[in-house]
């Protein structure tokens, strides 16, 4: 809960919804961000580089899939993904075994591939002040 306290003249009008639009926005702008780190591999939290394939699964990939990045079987995962309001939180959308690349399982490693990147901390900041002292009225 965010609470504001104001003291002193010149108070500019918070806009009390200020949540909805900036979800809508956040969502956007978090996947544009998550995005970026796919085809480099990387934990978009941490920027970490996801652990390696292990080798059996590695050979059959070069042989079905030459090139293709370790996330990349069908592609089917990335296109779906959407990161959607929900309740007061945000919600990631994506095949049945998106979180089993997110969190791994006990026989396939994790590989992170949503997260909230360092890199996008200040556009979010941003987009919240932007909609808590907008002065429009909805």
């Amino acid at each position: 809960m965010i609470e504001f306290q104001v003291k002193g003249r010149g108070f500019k009008p918070v806009n009390e919804r200020w949540w909805p639009d900036t979800q809508k926005q956040w969502s956007t702008k978090l996947l544009q961000a998550n995005k970026k780190f796919w085809p480099q591999e990387r934990d978009p939290s941490t920027g970490r580089p996801w652990k390696a394939l292990s080798p059996k699964y590695k050979e059959f990939k070069d042989r079905s899939r030459p090139g293709q990045p370790i996330l990349r079987y069908s592609g089917r995962m990335q296109d779906t993904a959407k990161i959607a309001p929900k309740g007061k939180g945000l919600e990631v959308l994506t095949t049945r075994y998106g979180k089993y690349q997110q969190f791994g399982t006990s026989r396939l490693v994790a590989r992170p591939w949503m997260g909230v990147p360092d890199t996008s901390m200040r556009d979010l900041t941003t987009i919240a002040w932007k909609n808590i002292f907008s002065t429009s009225s909805k």
